[in-house]
């Protein structure tokens, strides 16, 4: 006969090997979880690393392309300019304008135009290519100057002499022979501007579509093998690779935007189209969801207050499910933000800053995309417009999570 004290101890050591053959098993998890905290991690910070000297307002809101204006001007012995004493920026008292070190969007370095005084002649300097004359502006990037001293000698600068070089040298120039404006070039607010339409036009076609499908499926659909059919599509809509879209736009919305709305190939109508099939499985999911949650005995209750099935669906149920709906609205634009790989078959790859919803133009993904191309890829502005990008998917989720929070509550 077995001792009381030894069961007590045989039960310890059983209970010790099935904690330890737990702790064993949960170990390949616990790797895998760490693995990949690790790894988005390590992704997260370079790209904050790599783009937080590029990530500005300047960055979101100027265009892609530079312009380049070439001007020339002299300047006048009767006229003095007070120094306006911007921290930062060395000024030129003959030609009354100040300038600064910088980097450009790109990450490179640049000399910045910071103050132009009102008198400068800097303001009606002659365009040395074409007629007219150029108003130099706060902002303005200066390269390559030729400027000739009283004696009639040239001296040119580039960007390497630095700000504090040219405000000297332009203080010993009697003319500039030749200098380079530029505008802020490497921006992205077309992209940013198409990604906003494409947010729009895509809501437009898809919410309605969505929600009637979802209104259909829930309070109309009889159970059979046709429900059970569609949602097991839709159920399968949803596991396609987003590329498969894509290809299936270029063959059928490019043709259809084309004869309908007068494009000629790529266009973000076509990409919105596109993103509507993409979306589509996530809208009628999650509002399908909403509307299953709605207490049965509101509908009881509408319809013995003698409101028709129509009435009951569109003005007590719906109402209800608007949570639901606002919750498929964020996914959905966190998911056109996102998006990159079906809308370069039907928009392009062509960074523009002319937008219109019948052209070619990129998203912020897909102008991410096409400056990682080349030999020099722009790391530093693709970093710094996928902070941007997470940050608003980041404000995304947080926003779907308070409203399930909410609704979460009203269902109790």
């Amino acid at each position: 006969m077995i001792e009381p004290n030894t069961k007590a101890v045989s039960n310890n050591s059983l209970l010790k090997t099935k904690k330890m053959l737990d702790i064993l098993r949960l170990i390949p998890t616990y790797l895998s979880s760490l693995l990949i905290v690790v790894v988005l991690g390590g992704i997260i910070i370079y790209i904050i690393v790599t783009g937080a000297p590029a990530f500005s307002l300047e960055l979101l809101t100027s265009d892609y392309e530079e312009h380049l204006t070439t001007i020339s001007c002299e300047y006048n012995p009767d006229i003095t300019f007070n120094n306006p004493n911007i921290s930062g920026s060395y000024f030129s008292e003959r030609f009354g304008i100040a300038v600064e070190d910088g980097l450009n969007t790109a990450n490179e370095k640049s000399i910045i135009v910071t103050y132009v005084d009102p008198q400068s002649p800097l303001n009606n300097a002659t365009m040395v290519s074409g007629a007219g004359s150029y108003k130099v502006s706060v902002g303005d990037r200066l390269d390559t100057i030729v400027l000739m001293n009283e004696n009639n000698r040239p001296t040119i600068l580039g960007v390497s002499a630095g700000a504090e070089q040219l405000a000297k040298t332009l203080d010993d120039s009697v003319s500039i022979y030749s200098m380079q404006c530029k505008t802020s070039g490497g921006g992205a607010r077309g992209s940013l501007i198409t990604t906003l339409y494409l947010i729009l036009l895509t809501l437009i076609i898809s919410l309605p579509i969505g929600i009637i499908a979802s209104i259909y499926l829930t309070q109309y659909a009889k159970e059979g093998k046709i429900k059970t059919i569609i949602t097991t599509m839709i159920d399968m809509t949803s596991g396609i690779p987003s590329i498969i879209f894509g290809f299936c736009g270029a063959l059928i919305f490019i043709p259809f935007c084309d004869a309908t709305f007068k494009t000629s190939g790529y266009s973000i109508i076509a990409g919105a189209f596109t993103m509507t099939i993409v979306l589509l499985p996530t809208i009628i999911k999650t509002v399908n969801e909403s509307l299953l949650v709605i207490p049965r005995h509101y509908t009881m209750a509408s319809l013995a207050l003698g409101a028709s099935k129509t009435q009951t669906v569109f003005k007590v149920i719906l109402p209800n499910a608007i949570p639901g709906i606002l919750t498929a609205t964020l996914l959905s634009i966190g998911r056109i933000i996102g998006e990159s790989a079906a809308l370069i078959f039907v928009m392009g790859t062509s960074i523009l800053d002319d937008i219109n919803v019948t052209k070619p133009s990129t998203s912020l993904a897909v102008h991410i995309w096409s400056i990682m191309q080349g030999e020099n890829p722009n790391y530093g502005a693709a970093s710094a417009i996928a902070i941007f990008i997470l940050i608003v998917v980041l404000i995304l989720s947080l926003l779907v999570k308070l409203i399930s929070k909410k609704m979460n509550k009203m269902v109790v």
